[in-house]
């Protein structure tokens, strides 16, 4: 079938990382075993904090049944570790998949039949509610990053599956402040560009670049799609004299590229979510960076006082002007106090915390 074969090359022609199931732990739940179908980052992230293992479609009876974890922690991943879930969990066309993906829905059965919990967690609501909503209603808990969703998660889950709002964290072991190290005058952006969606998105970082070259600051960009095939049909960033496209790099070593430019760029693709924030735009404050990003509801609920949120071109252009001459006293005290706000309230930690409380597993922290 088209996505078995597409999975096949995937895997010989992407670099997947290897999954860190061997940390050294001191932290509060070094004695929680999770077992994971999560997407690299989030693999990293809880690496740090619990005991790991990934599943796959052909570990999965191994890992639970030897290995006994407290719980099964599965996000709206798109890849998984090493690829192996990739086609597996989101919807997808019928021309692609020439029958209907099992792995996820047996895995689900084998660890309820184990006596394990089942959580899933749509890191990506509200855009992919529909992409993913028929994986989640196979199980224990159910966690969204947007507010917003709930009502439509109560309305097609039983009643007694607890349905709640997990927002998205960071993970202090790579993301924190050791002071302010700003060696380059210019912007960075660690992420995606997207050619054939989330045409807001896409709108915002165009004018940025646009004000950017106006101003006369050059934008250093580490590409996240620079390894795929599509890259250049659906991915590539625009050609501009001062915008450089760098190959991306590994989530913790973003921590690193935050810390040396002067502006660091965010933007949210969902903007109309008052819980929905991405991931980028905490691990940048937890660095003490200095961030532009568009505006959203998240943002302006509790982010803005850490930000510089900039609406249109006049104001985009006003900034990079600005910060062209280097920071501000405002803008170091802005950014010390961001770091210090994210780490009291948007840990991986938090997040374990209220999970275990939700699965009645305090006990074992």
């Amino acid at each position: 079938m088209p996505a078995r074969l597409i999975r096949k090359i995937g895997a010989r022609v992407y670099s997947y990382s290897d999954a860190r199931d061997a940390v050294e732990l001191s932290g509060p739940f070094r004695h929680l075993k999770v077992a994971l179908v999560t997407d690299q980052f989030t693999t990293d992230c809880l690496a740090e904090e619990c005991q790991i293992r990934c599943l796959t479609p052909k570990n999965y009876m191994k890992v639970i049944q030897e290995w006994q974890p407290n719980m099964v922690f599965v996000e709206s991943a798109f890849h998984g570790a090493g690829g192996a879930w990739r086609y597996e969990l989101a919807k997808q066309p019928g021309w692609l998949l020439w029958r209907k993906p099992e792995a996820i829905f047996k895995l689900v059965l084998f660890a309820r039949e184990q006596g394990v919990p089942t959580v899933f967690w749509n890191k990506d609501d509200g855009a992919y509610f529909d992409a993913f909503i028929h994986v989640a209603k196979a199980f224990n808990v159910v966690l969204t990053t947007d507010k917003d969703c709930l009502p439509k998660y109560r309305a097609v889950l039983p009643p007694d599956v607890p349905v709640a709002v997990m927002s998205m964290p960071y993970q202090p072991a790579f993301h924190y402040f050791d002071g302010f190290h700003f060696e380059s005058p210019d912007a960075c952006f660690a992420g995606s560009y997207y050619r054939r969606v989330l045409g807001g998105r896409r709108a915002f970082l165009d004018q940025l670049f646009q004000a950017s070259g106006e101003a006369g600051m050059k934008i250093q960009v580490y590409d996240r799609n620079h390894h795929r095939l599509s890259r250049r049909v659906a991915f590539s960033f625009p050609k501009l004299p001062h915008l450089v496209v760098n190959p991306g790099v590994s989530n913790p070593e973003t921590a690193a590229i935050y810390k040396r430019h002067l502006l660091s760029i965010n933007v949210n693709s969902v903007t109309d979510s008052e819980t929905m924030v991405s991931r980028r735009l905490l691990e940048i404050l937890a660095c003490g960076g200095i961030v532009v990003t568009n505006p959203s509801k998240a943002v302006e609920r509790e982010f803005a006082d850490f930000c510089h949120v900039v609406s249109d071109a006049v104001e985009a252009r006003a900034l990079f002007e600005r910060m062209s001459h280097g920071p501000t006293q405002d803008d170091l005290e802005r950014a010390c106090a961001g770091a210090e706000y994210v780490a009291q309230h948007h840990t991986w930690a938090h997040r374990l915390a209220d999970l275990c409380h939700m699965l009645k597993l305090d006990q074992i922290t």
